[in-house]
Formats: C-alpha cells, structure tokens, sequence
C-alpha cells in the first residue's frame, strides 16, 4: 500500500511539472505571437500620420494660392491669340485665328485627370470611342503642365519648350465640327508641378495650379479624374515604372532596374514613409504634397507616395469646377465599364450610345498597361507591407471620402 501511495506521488507530481512545462511553452508562444503584434501595430500606428499630427489636413482646404501673374509672364502668347469670346455654336471652345480669319482653333471642352496607374489610358480609349469625341494628334498632349513650360535643368527630360500655338495645332482644328467635343486626356495635370522650386526660387509653395489655368481660360470646362485604391495604386506605379525597359536601362541604379521584388518594395515604402513623416512634421503637408523629392522617380523617390494622396489636389478642382468635374473609381469602371462609360456620356452631354455596341467595343479591346507574364510572376506585395500602407493612406482617403460626400472613396 506504502508502495503504491509513493508511486501515485511521484506520477502525480511528474504529471504536474509537464503541465507546468506546456503551459510556459504555449505562455512562450502567445508572448511572442503578442509581441509580433504590437510590434506591427506599432508600425500601423506610426504610419497613420492623422494619429500624430493635429491639423493635418488644414492647410489643404481653400482658400489655395492663385497668383496667376506668374502663369501671364510665363506665356505671353496665351493671351495674345485667345479671343475675347468663344464661338458660341461649337460644342469646344473655339474661335478664329486672329491673323488667319478663315483659320478655326479651339480648345478642349473636356480633360481628364488622373495619377498614374489608375487606369486613364483605358479609360481614354474608351471614351473616344464615341464619334463625337475628337482628340488631336495623342492621348497626352501635357501641354499645360509640362510643354508649355522647359525642363533643361534636368538632362534626362530636357523637352523643348513649345508654343501656344503649336498644342493647339496639334488638337487638329481641322477635324472639328460644331458638335465635336475635344478631349485633352493629360492625366498629369493633377499632380506635376515638377520643379516648381527651382521655376519659382524664394517662394515657400507653387504660385497657381494647373486648376487655376484651365478655369482662368475656358471655366466652363468639364473635368474627369479616374482614382484607385491608393495602395494598390503604388504597387502598380513600381512595378510598371521600374521594370519598364525605356526607363530602366537608362536609370538601372536609381531604379534597381530587373531587381523588382515584394522585399524591395517594401524597404522603399518604408523608407519614403519616413521621408514624407519628416516633411510633414517640419513643412506641413500641402508643401510637402508637391514637394518635387517626394515626385520624381528619377530621382529620389523610389516609390511615389504622395500620387496615392488623392485629397492633396482633387478638392483643389472641385472648388474652381464644382459640378462640372465628375470623379471616377478604378473599381467601378472595372466592374461595369458599360454603365460607367453610358454616364460619362450623358455627363459629357453626348448622344447615348446603346449598351450592344459599347459592349461589343469593349470584348474587342483588351485593357490597356496590363501585368506582363513576367511582372505577374513576382506575385503580390508582402502582407505587412499592405497593412503598413492602408494604414498610411487612410487618413487620406477618410478627408477623400468626406470632401466627395461619398464613403466610396474609403477604398475598403
């Protein structure tokens, strides 16, 4: 009996310390599961600039800077061959050449806008499908924001500057009828302002916007901006643009050209994060929106963070358009580009296309910039990575959805 009562003892107490041993294991486990998790939330947290910076949105909400005198000084020539007013019979803001009488010019009744990668050139396409729809010589004829202006300064686009009257020779007048509705699909009109430090030295910000000029000369434009899903925005713009053969053979260290991978992308994300977080802090963010370092690929911004920041320029031309500027989501084109297209039309006041031959359009013409089979096969970005970046931009897209009235453009 003594026997047996010793050895109970001694099961019962083995028993208990292998207990004691699994539960310091699995308390091991679940600390580390823990610390993995505030360790991320800690990263969300510090990416969520809203969480740390009061006010953040302040300084992008009217009134906004529009001193066109520097726009006047720049072109001359605008002023000099507009005339005093349009003709009143065409749909697109025309007239007669002033030294050329029988000559018709005519400028775009309708722009659109967008970022890169949120799908304008489909979109474009599209659109001018319609047989009222003339535009020109291109898709992007970048007249405003860049041509007009010249990019010396920098040797790898050192575009020549080009006249007034040159864009609008290549909007072929020719083709114009009084029921013709010119399209001017510049998407970088959103947000390049490229350089404006060195354009515009002493000065704390960019004098006017691209909005400023557009509505100064024809305000009864009509305005169309496609956006996206911030961050599904960003991995695209990396993808395409760093692993783009024109580019990246030319650029193959500041791109990492055929180096594209979810870790890089992730790294860069980082790093630009950091960058914008400090800009912020010390500039605030309308400067910082527009700062040329946190735009321009070539340079030092490996991922373009700011493009994804949608509220930084669109309320911007809601203010100067209001009604006449319609905004578009990448995910609702894509899930019914018909219906999408049809209110683009009657927004455009165009005669209704039926909904056989936009869809037969459509099935024949495949989307334009696609993945390539080789950029798919690298997959999608990193899970943290996401995480990390839907934490940034949800500020944004929160003022987004607040300035449209609309919770769509929560992107969630």
């Amino acid at each position: 009996m003594r026997f047996s009562l010793k050895s109970a003892i001694k099961a019962a107490v083995l028993l208990a310390l292998l207990i004691l041993i699994n539960i310091i294991g699995r308390l091991q486990i679940d600390s580390s599961v823990w610390n993995s998790h505030v360790q991320l939330r800690y990263h969300q947290d510090s990416a969520n600039l809203s969480s740390d910076i009061p006010g953040l949105f302040e300084d992008c909400k009217a009134p906004y800077p529009s001193n066109l005198s520097y726009f006047w000084q720049e072109s001359p020539d605008i002023s000099e061959s507009l005339p005093e007013k349009y003709l009143e019979d065409y749909k697109s803001f025309c007239w007669f050449n002033k030294t050329n009488t029988t000559e018709l010019l005519c400028l775009p009744r309708v722009y659109l806008g967008g970022f890169p990668k949120c799908g304008s050139a489909d979109l474009f396409r599209k659109v001018s499908f319609h047989p009222h729809i003339e535009y020109g010589a291109c898709k992007e004829h970048r007249w405003w924001s860049r041509y007009r202006l010249q990019h010396d300064w920098r040797e790898h686009n050192s575009s020549v500057k080009q006249s007034f009257s040159h864009y609008l020779h290549q909007l072929h007048p020719q083709d114009i009828t009084k029921d013709s509705v010119l399209f001017d699909s510049s998407a970088l009109l959103f947000w390049q302002y490229e350089f404006w430090e060195e354009r515009y030295a002493g000065l704390e910000e960019r004098p006017y916007s691209s909005a400023d000029v557009i509505h100064a000369i024809t305000p009864r434009a009509k305005i169309l901006v496609i956006v996206r899903n911030p961050t599904e925005r960003l991995w695209s713009d990396y993808l395409f643009f760093h692993g783009h053969d024109s580019i990246g053979k030319e650029y193959p260290v500041q791109l990492g050209y055929k180096n594209l991978s979810p870790e890089s992308f992730d790294k860069a994300v980082r790093n630009e994060i950091s960058r914008f977080r400090d800009c912020v802090t010390r500039k605030g963010l309308r400067k910082c929106c527009f700062d040329t370092k946190h735009v321009d690929r070539y340079d030092t911004a490996v991922v373009t963070l700011t493009l994804g920041m949608y509220v930084c320029s669109i309320p911007e031309w809601k203010e100067r358009f209001g009604d006449q500027m319609r905004v578009i989501r990448l995910e609702d084109y894509s899930a019914d580009p018909v219906g999408t297209l049809k209110s683009i039309h009657e927004f455009l006041d165009l005669p209704d296309m039926t909904k056989q031959v936009l869809e037969i359009y459509i099935k024949s013409h495949k989307r334009r910039n696609e993945r390539s089979k080789d950029n798919k096969k690298l997959g999608d970005m990193l899970g943290t990575t996401r995480q990390l970046l839907n934490s940034f931009y949800r500020p944004f897209n929160e003022e987004l959805a607040r300035v449209m009235g609309d919770e769509r453009f929560l992107f969630e």
